[in-house]
Parts: C-alpha cells; sequence; structure tokens
C-alpha cells in the first residue's frame, strides 16, 4: 500500500474515532440542549406559557423558547455544550426545534430580527443546523456564518468558515438557492422580486471580527480535545503506517475546518486527496 493510500486510512481512522467518541458525548443524558449566557447588558425569554421574563445568566433553555436582547447586549446560546449562537444587541431568535434522537441531532432556529453569529462545531453531534428568516433558509454543518435580519425581513448571511446553503423563500417555498464559501456572502431582500442570489465579498465589521477571535481560541479547544482522543493512537499510526506529526495535524485541521482549505506549505499529494475527498 503506498503512501497516498496510507493516508487515506489514517484520515478514515481520524473521522471514525473522533465522530464515535463525540456521538456518544452527544447522547449523554446529562448533557445540556441548550443553556443562555449573558455576557452584558438585558435579555428576556418567553416560554411556551406566552408570558416574557427576565433571564438570568446561565438559565436552561428548551424547545419553542424565544430569546430577546436589549441594547447593549452581548449574549450566546450554547448548544449541545460545543455549539455556539451569539446575539448582538436588539436580536430575536425562537428555538424552533432542538431534537435529539437516537441517530440525528437537529437545531431549527427562527431569527426574526437582528444580527447572530453561529458557530457549528465539527465535534458537537449536531447532524443538521439551519435558521430561517422571514425571506430566507441558511443550513450547515461543521461551519461558523453569520445572519442579519433587518425589520422589514431582509437577510444577509456571510460565511466565515466552511459552507453553507442559502435558500431564498417565498411564501414557504424554495424559490431558488446558492452556495457560499469562506468569506462570501449574500444579501435577499423582500422588497426586490425576482432578484438574483449575487454572491459578494464578506463585509466584517469589529462585531464580527470579535466573534472569529473567539471562535478561534474554541478551535484551539477543539483541537487540544481532538489530539486527547487521539492520543493513545498516534504513536501506532506513526509507526505502522509512517505518518509524522505535521501530516496527523493537517488532517485534524481538515477534519475540525470542514472546508479542507489547507495551508500553502501542504505536499502535493496530501492536497489532492483531501481536495478530491
Amino acid at each position: 500500500m503506498n503512501k497516498r493510500s496510507l493516508f487515506i486510512v489514517v484520515g478514515i481512522m481520524i473521522i471514525v474515532l473522533c465522530g464515535i467518541g463525540f456521538w456518544l458525548l452527544t447522547q449523554s443524558p446529562s448533557l445540556i440542549k441548550a443553556q443562555l449566557v449573558i455576557d452584558t447588558g438585558t435579555v428576556q425569554v418567553r416560554h411556551s406559557d406566552g408570558a416574557w421574563v427576565s433571564a438570568n445568566n446561565g438559565m436552561l433553555l428548551n424547545q419553542n423558547d424565544v430569546v430577546k436582547t436589549g441594547d447593549n447586549t452581548s449574549a450566546s446560546i450554547i448548544l449541545f455544550e460545543s455549539s455556539i449562537l451569539r446575539l448582538d444587541s436588539n436580536t430575536e431568535v425562537t428555538l424552533q426545534e432542538i431534537i435529539q434522537q437516537a441517530e440525528t441531532t437537529d437545531v431549527k432556529i427562527w431569527q426574526d430580527e437582528g444580527r447572530t453569529w453561529n458557530t457549528i462545531s465539527r465535534i458537537s453531534g449536531i447532524d443538521s443546523y439551519e435558521i430561517q428568516t422571514p425571506v430566507a433558509v441558511a443550513s450547515v454543518r461543521g461551519t461558523s456564518f453569520y445572519v442579519h435580519v433587518w425589520s422589514n425581513g431582509k437577510t444577509t448571511v456571510g460565511v466565515g468558515t466552511g459552507v453553507v446553503n442559502v435558500s431564498l423563500i417565498k411564501e414557504y417555498l424554495v424559490q431558488n438557492f446558492t452556495w457560499l464559501k469562506k468569506n462570501e456572502s449574500v444579501t435577499i431582500d423582500p422588497e426586490a422580486p425576482g432578484q438574483s442570489l449575487l454572491i459578494l465579498p464578506f463585509v466584517k465589521d469589529d462585531w464580527i471580527l470579535q466573534n472569529q477571535q473567539k471562535d478561534d481560541q474554541m478551535r484551539e479547544n477543539e483541537k487540544a480535545a481532538l489530539y486527547k482522543r487521539l492520543e493513545p493512537y498516534i504513536p501506532q499510526i506513526k509507526e505502522q503506517y509512517g505518518i509524522d506529526d505535521q501530516e496527523i495535524e493537517i488532517l485534524v485541521d481538515a477534519y475540525l475546518d470542514g472546508d479542507f482549505e489547507l495551508p500553502s506549505d501542504t505536499p502535493k499529494w496530501i492536497r489532492d486527496i483531501i481536495e478530491f475527498s
């Protein structure tokens, strides 16, 4: 077996080992599905009984809860203890679905207004993550992206990492869709009928850049957790398959990033395998 084939084998081993481990983690009955974290400002929550209440930091959230931030507020919703929905000031979202079944974990968010930054970890065990606005649906798995909804429903989606499918919807039907990659964005305006989904560069303000900095730290923590899970197998992998530390790190980074954007100095034979996959 040549080194190219061995690299594929090792890559599959990493994905399987990590996937099984974190799938088992997400099946834990003690896992918190959704928890509110308030950094600054005020947040209100409306439960299924329809009454708005002042939220407390650390409050547990349930399916169908509505969360609304006030002025000068920074808050987050932690999903399955590993993915994050960050809320800017004057933002309202509904946790439409937080479903954890034997084989799938699905999250659906309705964003009525405001700005969110969504970081869906590759190790979260979330199989499907979707945000719907009055005019668009953005769906992903293992990525980070931005959603801004204006008061008239106009929606902008921008991608930090990974790939996002964005659909234009009207009267609950998909009219058109496109795929966004890293640093791309699209805006859907309900007052512009017949519009095409024009992909533009993702323009980032300070709030977006701050969220990406937080993601960088989160990713380092994920990487450390991933290596901890792989640690017992690394010596055997290196000895048996002749894979070195740099090549293992490339595979781990590719797994975490999801979009397989490799460093410029990645050996061509590794790049060919990963980009082909």
